[in-house]
């Protein structure tokens, strides 16, 4: 009988010991939940991109239209030029 309690015990130790090596205690769960992004800081950082990506349409735009004015002043240089007998070169 004494035998078996002891037999008992040493693989009661060895459960706590495992288990205490290898399980989170709720604290610590709450501490790593704690840690992770929540749904506001998702909903930030989708204002964040969003904020970026207007800025990229609103460059994208800008340089179309900067392209567009810079093919016409082209243009009118070039018939200017010809007009006035300059050469131009671009």
């Amino acid at each position: 009988m004494d035998q078996e309690l002891k037999n008992i015990n040493t693989r009661l130790d060895n459960l706590m010991a495992f288990l205490s090596e290898h399980m989170v205690t709720k604290q610590e769960l709450q501490h790593l939940r704690d840690e992770l992004p929540n749904r506001a800081d998702f909903a930030q950082l989708q204002t964040s991109v969003d904020g970026i990506a207007k800025r990229f349409k609103d460059t994208e735009e800008e340089l179309a239209v900067t392209s567009a004015r810079t093919s016409r002043m082209e243009a009118w240089i070039e018939k200017a030029a010809n007009k006035i007998g300059v050469e131009y070169r671009p």
